[in-house]
């Protein structure tokens, strides 16, 4: 990877974003810092001088004028580390005793730089800078001044810590960045070789996820979970057409030999409206399929979410028992509904509800023999409700049951009743539509049909007030 590569990653524009605030961070903090330690140092520079010339002014006040000259003369010429200095002048201005010399006399604090000023000895750092004070004694006005050396030593004390500490954090996030990006373009280009595959016709791809679950996987995952709905939309479709053209190939066959028929026959009305009427059969059965097609179509694209509306479950399934009792009992079956619950709100389409459960009961009557028993039944549960729709019929062979929800598949034993193998097609549809999960499985004897609506289903959480 170049330079001009890893600055155009994303981790590493972070990692570098991350250290210019730490870094700017520090410095204000420095800033704030050195202020503080600054005030507080100059403070007690300050206290120190003043200390001092009230202890001279005690020497004056109790001794005399010259005693006070004796002790300046002495401390001025005891200073050993040349970081104080004293000015004793009389009232006409004269020098009598100090270190320095020529300064005027001026109220408040004075701050005074060395290399200005005529030291005897001058043995410190030219750059020091004096905070002194003058103070009015008995016959004349003395100053006395300390050096800055401490607040400058701090100083560099503190610059030296901050250029370290730049210089081993910009360091630190660059190898950071630079780690963190090579890490993230694997990943990266995982996932963009992914989508390659998918975009070349491999929908079997898959991005690999790590064990971290961060942002990049929770997006692969993402991916992926598109990328599998694109398989089976498209394995469905691949497998409609093959179970259309397999499927309509007899119907059609039979058209053409119906209005063959009718053509050698067209000098006898009876047959010719024999034909045509067998004809407009088949045509009925091929348009009615085409028809089911088309809505699972529409359903699976999530058109109708647009009419989800707040829907009793359970006054659904009570209506469609009460519409297929008289059905059932019609071709000598029983069906019985037993719902534990008076009110079952779910968000959802109330036609589509009624056509899953509706489809679900004629699956039943029409595969089912007398005598068979059909029940209806709804519970809740913590996850949401569970509607079953159970038989004491044949059932569906296990090895079967994810099968009979593709389009247009049909069980060989059933191959010989009215249908067209998109019941439970759309069954699949409307559930997912709900986001509700179909499982089939034995009812001992029979099928059980079990449909799970999950809790932000029933809730309607996203429903707008």
């Amino acid at each position: 990877m170049t330079a001009r590569e890893l600055l155009k990653r994303t981790p590493f524009r972070l990692a570098a974003t991350f250290a210019t605030l730490f870094s700017v961070t520090a410095v204000l903090l420095f800033v704030a810092l050195y202020a503080a330690l600054r005030a507080e140092l100059a403070g007690e520079i300050v206290e120190r001088v003043d200390e001092t010339l009230d202890a001279l002014s005690a020497v004056d006040r109790n001794k005399g004028f010259d005693d006070l000259t004796s002790v300046v003369t002495s401390e001025s010429d005891s200073v050993r580390d040349a970081d104080t200095i004293f000015l004793l002048i009389d009232k006409a201005g004269q020098y009598r005793a100090g270190n320095v010399r020529d300064i005027a006399v001026s109220p408040g604090l004075l701050r005074l730089p060395r290399d200005t000023l005529a030291l005897t000895p001058d043995r410190g750092d030219p750059d020091d800078v004096f905070l002194a004070k003058w103070q009015p004694m008995s016959d004349g006005s003395l100053l006395v001044g300390s050096s800055d050396r401490e607040i400058r030593r701090i100083e560099g004390m503190l610059g030296t810590g901050l250029a370290w500490g730049l210089c081993i954090t910009s360091v630190l996030a660059a190898a950071a960045g630079a780690v963190l990006a090579r890490r993230a373009d694997l990943r990266l280009r995982a996932i963009t070789g992914t989508l390659d595959a998918a975009a070349q016709g491999n929908l079997g791809a898959r991005i690999p996820l790590s064990r971290s679950n961060d942002d990049i996987d929770h997006i692969g995952r993402q991916i992926n979970q598109t990328v599998a709905k694109l398989q089976t939309l498209v394995e469905n479709v691949n497998q409609s057409s093959s179970d259309i053209a397999h499927d309509l190939k007899k119907p059609m066959s039979r058209l053409q030999h119906t209005l063959e028929r009718a053509r050698v026959a067209a000098n006898n009305p009876t047959q010719v409206r024999s034909a045509i009427d067998e004809s407009l059969a088949e045509l009925e059965s091929i348009v009615e399929t085409f028809e089911a097609l088309l809505r699972i179509t529409q359903i699976e694209a999530g058109a109708r979410k647009s009419r989800f509306r707040e829907i009793d479950l359970a006054e659904v399934l009570s209506e469609v028992g009460e519409v297929y009792q008289p059905v059932a009992e019609d071709s000598g079956l029983q069906l019985n509904v037993t719902p534990t619950l008076t009110h079952a709100p779910v968000w959802g389409d109330r036609e589509l509800l009624v056509q899953m459960f509706a489809n679900l009961i004629e699956n039943s009557i029409r595969h089912c023999p007398g005598g068979t028993q059909i029940g209806m039944s709804l519970e809740e549960h913590p996850e949401g409700y569970s509607a079953t729709v159970a038989d004491t019929g044949p059932g569906i062979p296990e090895a079967e049951r994810k099968k009979v929800f593709r389009r247009l598949y049909r069980l060989e034993a059933a191959r010989s009743t009215p249908g067209n193998g998109l019941g439970l097609a759309l069954v699949s549809a409307i559930a997912e539509l709900h986001d509700a999960k179909v499982a089939l499985g034995d009812n001992g004897p029979g099928l059980r049909v079990v449909v799970d609506f999950p809790i932000s289903t029933h809730r309607a959480t996203y429903q707008s007030v």
